[in-house]
């Protein structure tokens, strides 16, 4: 957790422009919430053409949603929005009218990684703990 998913048009996206992609949402992800980098799930799914519509008319659009842990106040998340949208146009040259971003909290006590139910913002210490037991 979290888990980013991003949807893009057939051919968009090289192997080298996802990874910097990916970097680039772990980065900020980390720099805007604290949470550490092995948090950060990257994902990648191409759209065929004729697959994607908007107002019913066949569309190039992208998509990026990312689901993350509940807590992080407002300014944080529009903050994410902002950069997320900016990172992404400045890296695939895809104007901002054809992305969609779109963050969604889930609460911790409802997702689980590595066998551990996650923790509450600020309180991964002990999930690392827990993981790293035998």
């Amino acid at each position: 957790m979290p888990v980013y998913r991003c949807y893009s048009p057939a051919g968009l996206l090289n192997r080298a422009t996802k990874s910097r992609i990916a970097r680039e949402i772990t980065a900020i992800h980390t720099q805007m919430t604290g949470a550490p980098e092995l948090y950060v799930n990257v994902l990648f799914q191409e759209i065929a053409d004729g697959d994607c519509f908007v107002a019913g008319q066949t569309a190039a659009h992208s998509y990026l949603f990312g689901l993350i842990r509940h807590g992080r106040d407002l300014d944080t998340r529009q903050q994410m929005l902002r950069q997320l949208s900016r990172m992404w146009t400045a890296i695939t040259g895809q104007p901002e009218s054809e992305l969609l971003v779109m963050l969604t909290e889930v609460d911790p006590a409802n997702a689980m990684e590595a066998g551990v139910v996650l923790p509450e913002p600020g309180h991964e210490a002990r999930w690392f703990t827990e993981i790293q037991s035998p």
